[in-house]
């Protein structure tokens, strides 16, 4: 089995998806500036994807530690729980080759983890919900794949959404260059 990479480096894959999902929240305020009123036959979510948004932003101010860990983790199970909703109306050239429950599975199972510990949990290592085991990279690899996962799907919902409301100026180009490793 092949060790993996350092702690340090983990952590900086989870700063540059922080980062990431930092540039995409710029681009959706652009897209769907939130003073925009939301139009009574637009669909459910346009409303959900600014939700995603809001767990992004709030994913951007954790640091990357043990404690950011906790915090980050709760707010991605709620960004992953509107992403749910969100996926299941993209279309299909907008969307993973999956079966569509991927979201609330990994919210529900893996994420759930951190955001409801029990005390026999917090005695856990860090990448099973716990503070035990902090330094260890593969807490932080398990992190940067969810905000990885995270930044892709939001991405392309994004560029669903510069479509759906007619967004001018060319934001494929823009999604692409803030996602330079994903595509």
């Amino acid at each position: 089995m092949e060790a993996l990479d350092p702690v340090e480096v983990q952590r900086a894959r989870c700063e540059d998806c922080r980062n990431v999902l930092r540039n995409l929240a710029r681009i959706h305020v652009e897209i769907d500036a939130p003073r925009r009123k939301v139009g009574a036959d637009e669909p459910d979510w346009v409303l959900r994807l600014r939700k995603v948004c809001l767990h992004a932003v709030a994913i951007t101010k954790c640091e990357v530690d043990v404690d950011g860990v906790h915090v980050m983790t709760t707010e991605l199970r709620a960004a992953y729980e509107q992403m749910d909703s969100v996926w299941k109306c993209l279309p299909g050239e907008f969307r993973f080759d999956e079966d569509g429950s991927w979201w609330a599975d990994e919210a529900n199972d893996r994420l759930a983890e951190y955001t409801h510990p029990t005390p026999m949990k917090l005695a856990l290592p860090l990448a099973w919900g716990g503070f035990d085991d902090a330094d260890a990279p593969e807490s932080y690899l398990r992190l940067a794949v969810w905000l990885g996962r995270l930044g892709c799907g939001y991405g392309l919902a994004l560029a669903y959404l510069a479509r759906v409301l007619g967004t001018e100026g060319d934001i494929d180009s823009r999604l692409m260059a803030v996602l330079p490793d994903m595509h």
